[in-house]
């Protein structure tokens, strides 16, 4: 897939990015290379709200279950950038340490199912997130700003929605993670 263009803008933001996701490639660490950290972005949510099936649909690879509650994808930018997905629905999971940012997914039908990874990452993390909306059968009952109001979602923290089974849907939640996670780190650079 390192050729794939639905990738390409999700590329551009980390290439006009240098630094901004620890050491480059090939970086100067003494007289040892410094290696790149590996780039892991979380996909959580409730239960049935399409974790696994965002992880399969910009996956290299199919998804793998690498124990009960967690999904492993990647996707390859280039050579030297891959990023790791991890697909969970614990709060506080091991795979969130060091996390890039996070994606929380709703299913519009069960809101309250997302309190919970809200509410983590709101209060007891400092890993960037955004909520998407699943569409569940082609469309919203409600619109975003409602959604918002019942999730009493921050306005900073970007809502949109998505089609977990369409790679190009997917792919435009993870730029807008990392345009997110760019922009609060600009903001709070410490």
């Amino acid at each position: 897939m390192v050729g794939t263009p639905i990738f390409d803008e999700l590329r551009n933001l980390f290439a006009t990015s240098p630094g901004r996701f620890g050491p480059q490639p090939g970086a100067q660490s003494g007289s040892l290379k410094a290696a790149t950290p590996p780039t892991k972005i979380i996909i959580t949510g409730g239960p049935r709200t399409g974790k696994t099936t965002f992880v399969g649909s910009v996956s290299d690879t199919h998804p793998i279950a690498v124990e009960a509650a967690t999904d492993f994808g990647r996707i390859t930018l280039h050579a030297d950038l891959v990023v790791y997905l991890f697909g969970t629905s614990q709060p506080g999971h091991q795979a969130f340490t060091g996390a890039l940012g996070a994606v929380v997914l709703v299913d519009p039908r069960r809101i309250e199912d997302a309190f919970t990874m809200i509410n983590y990452f709101e209060n007891s993390s400092g890993v960037p997130f955004i909520v998407a909306v699943t569409m569940v059968d082609g469309g919203l009952d409600h619109d975003l700003d409602e959604l918002r109001d019942a999730l009493a979602l921050d306005p900073q923290v970007p809502l949109m929605t998505c089609d977990a089974r369409d790679p190009r849907s997917a792919t435009a939640v993870l730029q807008q993670l990392i345009s997110h996670t760019l922009n609060r780190n600009a903001s709070n650079p410490g």
